[in-house]
């Protein structure tokens, strides 16, 4: 198993979708409102959905 740095995680898609929404998706105010809530495994998740390569969020030992 490999832990992921969350903190880090939500930071990304939190300008991620940010972004999306002031590119002009207004749909993307609704997963910044849930990404903020989300716990890790959510988060990782919705990182998947998204396309978001986790191993860049991986904390080495």
């Amino acid at each position: 198993m490999t832990l992921i740095d969350v903190d880090a995680l939500r930071a990304y898609l939190l300008d991620y979708c940010g972004t999306a929404l002031f590119s002009g998706f207004p749909a993307a105010l609704l997963d910044v409102a849930d990404i903020e809530r989300m716990d890790g495994e959510q988060l990782c998740r919705k990182a998947e959905e998204l396309g978001v390569d986790l191993r860049r969020f991986a904390i080495e030992d």
